[in-house]
């Protein structure tokens, strides 16, 4: 089994490999949690669960299984059973996340969901019984009173494509996310996507890691994505420079999350890049490995670990990618932010091609979705819907950047000077008069004072 580092009296995540076989098949990569005194049975059932059962990739699971991990060892840490777990323990550690470990909203309502999935699973397997809110007011005999669970939950509808309707229980403790909060993670322009790359280039095995970036801002690739991509899906050198006489793109084939496939065109330069990482800097990291541990054999993926040489994990590079990010200056992004970076440039290319095929009044009324479907295929999307917003934000820049928008501000620019002018104007003039009005006064105040004034003695 392959462990992950961690602090033994914190628990650690351990998972199988290839000899753990499951009704005839082999499952490498399920996640076990383990503490001091030895398995957390319920824990790692509920994780085997996820992958065997209900078909979630490894990884997936394993993100669950951190998750689990930090409850678990909160509940260890109050000295509280999992099985008497209520809403009000959960608020206790929901405001530990916020207010303690400083957590975004987002992410805390994600560990909550992630908690009650597995509650709920205990409860549906009987592990624990009537201590999860998740029956129907119908279930129950009319003459008996409401019951109060331990832990709270309601009831929620999703309606299919196809008009069917699901029904399911989720928890009642998640944080509101409010309307100014959402979509308020930054897109690198251009500029700062230059100074993450020259800022990364620096540091060590920065070649590695600015190759990163430039799959993720130039096929649009996600984190998982990227690490996924193989040595034997790269082509040559004489099939680079074919694919560079034809201006042309080197497709690889990449496993989805989901377990599906994506056929993604990768640009000849990035390929070229790569293929020069591969040979130089990737060739010393093997190298130090092969002198470093017995029997070390060569991974075929691209990006590996300057330390151990295997396959680089999710969590190194976003501890990469944060720290680059900082340095930069860039806030609120992140290496997704690089994804959502080449999904505006695509939209964008798109939505050039139908103008500058057809004037805007000349467009269909479909001509929107056209543009999200042909995105949501580039990039791999199951839904156009989820690339909605990223169309409203080109949309609205080319209509900030049009000639005639410059036109219509610098008119209104003008016409404020103008009135801004008058405004000055009047004020002077007002100032003005109240400066006679105010020496008129004064004049009149020493009059009344002193009387007339005396004549002159005459010189006798």
């Amino acid at each position: 089994m392959e462990k992950r580092r961690n602090r033994p009296a914190s628990g650690i995540i351990v998972k199988t490999d290839a000899s753990c076989i499951i009704d005839g098949t082999a499952h490498p990569g399920i996640p076990t949690v383990v503490w001091p005194e030895g398995i957390d049975e319920v824990a790692s059932d509920y994780l085997r669960y996820l992958v065997i059962s209900t078909g979630a990739q490894s990884s997936s699971a394993y993100e669950y299984a951190k998750i689990l991990r930090i409850f678990l060892r909160f509940c260890r840490e109050k000295s509280r059973r999992w099985d008497s777990v209520d809403d009000q323990f959960l608020t206790v550690w929901r405001e530990h996340m916020r207010r303690a470990k400083r957590n975004e909203t987002q992410r805390i309502n994600t560990s909550l969901l992630a908690v009650f999935g597995f509650y709920r699973w205990a409860e549906e397997t009987s592990r624990i019984r009537f201590h999860v809110g998740i029956y129907d007011a119908l279930d129950a005999p009319a003459d008996s009173p409401p019951r109060k669970f331990p832990i709270s939950a309601t009831k929620y509808f999703v309606k299919s494509k196809r008009g069917r309707v699901y029904g399911g229980f989720t928890t009642r403790l998640t944080l509101r996310i409010s309307r100014s909060s959402q979509g308020n993670k930054h897109t690198p322009t251009e500029e700062e996507s230059r100074r993450i790359h020259a800022l990364a280039m620096d540091r060590r095995h920065g070649e590695r890691n600015t190759l990163m970036y430039s799959w993720a801002e130039e096929t649009g690739l996600r984190r998982a994505e990227i690490l996924r991509v193989r040595l034997s899906s790269l082509p040559t050198y004489d099939q680079i420079d074919e694919l560079t006489e034809e201006d042309a793109s080197w497709r690889i084939v990449l496993r989805r999350k989901r377990g599906g496939t994506w056929f993604v065109n990768v640009p000849a330069d990035l390929i070229q890049r790569t293929l020069e990482w591969v040979e130089f800097g990737r060739r010393e990291i093997v190298a130090r490995c092969r002198a470093k541990f017995i029997a070390y054999q060569d991974p075929d993926f691209v990006f590996i670990s300057s330390t151990t040489g295997m396959p680089l994990h999710p969590d190194s590079v976003t501890t990469l990618t944060r720290r680059d990010f900082a340095a930069a200056g860039v806030a609120k992004a992140s290496l997704h932010r690089f994804r959502a970076k080449y999904c505006i440039d695509v939209i964008e290319t798109l939505l050039d091609s139908i103008f500058d095929q057809h004037p805007l009044q000349e467009l269909h009324s479909g001509w929107a979705e056209t543009i999200l479907v042909k995105a949501a295929e580039m990039m791999g999307h199951t839904s156009a819907i989820s690339l909605k917003p990223y169309l409203n934000y080109v949309f609205n820049r080319k209509i900030r950047l049009a000639d005639a928008t410059k036109e219509r501000k610098l008119n209104l620019d003008i016409r404020h000077l103008e009135q801004r002018r008058v405004q000055l104007m009047k004020e002077v003039d007002r100032l003005s008069e109240l400066t006679k009005e105010t020496s008129s006064s004064t004049k009149r105040t020493r009059t009344s004072r002193h009387g007339k004034p005396k004549a002159a003695k005459s010189s006798k």
